[in-house]
């Protein structure tokens, strides 16, 4: 029997088997009882604010700016699309003048003098090794200029998430901060220093007094 036989074999025994698990889970039927499930408030208005803030990341990642604006910051996308216009302007002329040095060389290093007149005149004073440097530099550039297009990019989005989870934390005068003595164990000398949040309790609220 060769491998093609094989494999045919076992490609029908798991064919079978399948078909029979599923003739059995089939006939199984299995009846529970409908249970009302029945969600609270706090899991209610915490649902709602996890789906923000997934719309908030969403948004930013598809247009720039569009997280900042559902987190009522309009005044970043000026800064995040002037970010982007700069690289994007660095990007396309680090293009245009590595296409240029490009082709320069190649009409440079060519056998066809003739060629020479198609370079551009601010490139027909520097010697091949000079063409060639500024060449690599532009390519290098092109790529540095793309991969901070993207990191601009990327920032937006970081800043539009974390600023939707930083609008639901506590900063009121009602949190504390306690910072308790160290503990030192005098078995092994191990200290632990603990450091725990708590919640103010609010004042007693005075009564007025009455007027006589």
């Amino acid at each position: 029997m060769n491998s093609k036989h094989i494999v045919a074999t076992m490609v029908l025994c798991v064919a079978v088997l399948l078909a029979s698990a599923q003739q059995q889970a089939d006939s199984i039927t299995i009846k529970s009882p409908s249970i009302p499930v029945v969600r609270d408030s706090a899991y209610i208005v915490d649902s709602v604010r996890r789906a923000e803030k997934r719309k908030v990341t969403r948004h930013s990642a598809i247009i720039p700016g569009w997280g900042q604006i559902n987190n009522k910051q309009g005044w970043k996308v000026p800064v995040i699309y002037g970010a982007l216009g700069v690289t994007t302007y660095i990007f396309f002329y680090n293009l245009e003048e590595y296409k240029g040095l490009r082709r320069a060389y190649i009409y440079r290093t060519d056998t066809f003098p003739d060629n020479d007149e198609n370079i551009p005149e601010r490139f027909r004073p520097l010697s091949n090794n000079s063409i060639k440097f500024y060449r690599d530099e532009y390519r290098q550039n092109v790529d540095l200029s793309a991969l901070a297009f993207l990191i601009i990019w990327g920032l937006n989005v970081v800043d539009a998430t974390v600023f939707a989870h930083l609008r639901d934390f506590d900063v009121s005068d009602d949190i504390g901060l306690r910072l308790q003595a160290p503990n030192i164990n005098p078995i092994n000398g191990y200290t632990q220093v603990s450091i725990s949040m708590h919640k103010k309790p609010n004042p007693p609220k005075l009564k007025p007094l009455p007027v006589r």
